[in-house]
């Protein structure tokens, strides 16, 4: 069954990704560490990959890591995890690394307030003050396109969910997970940032197994999810 994937969508990703690329080249990366993604990986037996992929359709997936020394940290964030973990989240959104989605996305969207019914009082969060000073709970809308759907209350990590409008609860030509942690290790005084992302077609069996975007544009996402992660790490440190 060949399921077509909306040009915004797919057009958003594929220019992000080239615009990213380039963006990349301002941030650190090349100490961000591509770690494999096993399919023992939680991610993938959670509720929400069976909820959103029931067809078990195939994923791009990705996890790359930077460790960053506990002293180069902001002294006010060392002390509270989660506080470091919401401006980590923060600097992701409100960043280089995803304005020139941010940008696309304002002008492609003609209403910037959520307008679901189900969660009437939610905002959504487009500038960088805005997305710096959240605290990124469950439903938390970024930019329209992104919503927090789960943050334990015991962890270290906020699960993301993309791909379309938020408005689209339903299932999706291209969806996808972003989850992003923070971990202290006081022992080696390091914290470890992760930036770890799952994409897959949900609506309906992919024809032949195909895979949810082409070659290419894998490769722009991972550059992307590097230079995402990077503009993160820079909004902890001193």
């Amino acid at each position: 069954m060949r399921i077509p994937v909306p040009w915004k969508v797919l057009g958003s990703t594929v220019g992000t990704g080239g615009a990213c690329t380039i963006l990349s080249s301002f941030f650190f990366t090349r100490d961000i560490e591509f770690v494999p993604l096993e399919s023992s990986d939680p991610i993938f037996h959670s509720e929400h990959f069976k909820r959103y992929n029931p067809y078990g359709n195939p994923t791009i997936h990705d996890l790359h890591i930077k460790r960053v020394p506990l002293s180069q940290i902001d002294p006010k964030l060392r002390a509270d995890e989660d506080k470091l973990l919401e401006r980590y989240c923060g600097g992701v959104w409100a960043g280089l690394g995803f304005a020139p989605q941010r940008i696309l996305l304002a002008l492609l969207c003609k209403e910037t307030d959520r307008t679901d019914p189900a969660a009437p009082e939610s905002v959504t969060l487009w500038s960088p003050s805005e997305l710096l000073e959240s605290e990124y709970k469950p439903g938390t809308d970024i930019a329209g396109h992104f919503e927090v759907i789960e943050r334990p209350k015991q962890g270290h990590s906020i699960l993301i969910r993309g791909g379309d409008k938020i408005s689209n609860r339903g299932l999706r030509p291209l969806d996808g997970f972003i989850e992003l942690t923070a971990s202290v290790d006081q022992q080696h005084g390091l914290v470890e940032f992760g930036c770890k992302t799952v994409f897959f077609q949900g609506l309906g069996p992919a024809a032949g197994g195909k895979l949810p975007m082409p070659g290419p544009v894998v490769w722009l996402h991972e550059q992307y999810a590097k230079a995402l992660l990077a503009s993160g790490v820079s909004y902890v440190c001193m």
